[in-house]
């Protein structure tokens, strides 16, 4: 058998949005394969560069009620496509109340914020925390220029994620928590596992893949990603060559395409991957 190494890295790329499709073009434009040849990853090294909130998983979006007078107004947030942590989520929501007036400032010159979202360690869950909110300015309070206004009865602001998937990320089933009449502190923790991130491991296709057995037939080989952390490298190096049937005939070219666990489409912010190849075919 005579054994050949391609690589390729962000030379290759040919999908310039999500950057999740490579093609390695043959240097003579066109390579016959004999039958009986075969085809293994050697190694992948790919950024991790993959949003976990994003409007292509439709977990971008979330609603918050809030009491003002003796009714409520509804605020949809729309959350920028990011990689973000629990703690990176609670931040963006401040930021968004202290955007709308929806917040006090105490007497030391804190923000007062009346929703607070946690992850709760010990209960491997997110924990959703709602605060009374005042009928009036209590005392040594400031209120912001912005200020929406106080309701006639004092209740908790109400977290809507009745619509789209953010409550995946939290870990909670649709619906609506805190309530109009919920006139004391209350708290809440994930009924379903959290899913931090949309995507925990990689699908390698490729067009030569042969595999009649498979639902997805050009499935190259997998990898988790493991505990890799955002903006570092996914490394995979098998701990032995696992040889993948590949067609027979002629090619001009060899394409890599990169999906999810679910065989959705990933997209990747950062192209500089290194992606190595053992072709393998009969002498």
């Amino acid at each position: 058998m005579n054994h050949f190494t391609l690589i390729l890295n962000s030379s290759n790329l040919s999908n310039a949005f999500n950057k999740n499709i490579y093609t390695y073009k043959f240097l003579s434009g066109n390579l016959k394969i004999p039958a009986f040849s075969e085809l293994c990853i050697g190694s992948v090294q790919i950024p991790y560069s993959i949003f976990n909130i994003s409007s292509i998983y439709g977990n971008n979006k979330v609603s918050f009620i809030w009491p003002v007078g003796a009714t409520t107004q509804t605020f949809n947030v729309i959350i920028p496509d990011g990689y973000y942590s629990v703690s990176d989520m609670q931040l963006f929501f401040e930021l968004f109340f202290i955007n709308n007036g929806l917040y006090l400032i105490d007497a030391n010159g804190n923000n007062v914020y009346y929703f607070i979202m946690s992850y709760n360690v010990t209960y491997y869950a997110v924990q959703l925390l709602f605060f009374t909110l005042p009928i009036s300015l209590p005392p040594g309070f400031v209120q912001p220029a912005n200020f929406i206004g106080y309701p006639t009865v004092a209740r908790t602001p109400i977290l809507d994620v009745s619509l789209g998937s953010f409550n995946v990320y939290i870990g909670y089933s649709l619906g609506t928590y805190g309530s109009q009449n919920n006139t004391a502190n209350s708290s809440f923790n994930s009924d379903l596992t959290p899913v931090g991130s949309s995507v925990n491991s990689l699908v390698v296709r490729c067009n030569l893949i042969d595999n009649s057995v498979s639902r997805i037939p050009d499935v190259l080989d997998s990898f988790t990603i493991g505990a890799t952390q955002f903006g570092t490298n996914i490394d995979y190096a098998p701990s032995f060559q696992k040889y993948v049937k590949i067609k027979s005939g002629n090619f001009s070219d060899l394409i890599i395409q990169i999906d999810d666990q679910d065989g959705n489409t990933v997209k990747f912010l950062d192209s500089n991957v290194l992606i190595t190849l053992i072709l393998r075919m009969p002498s």
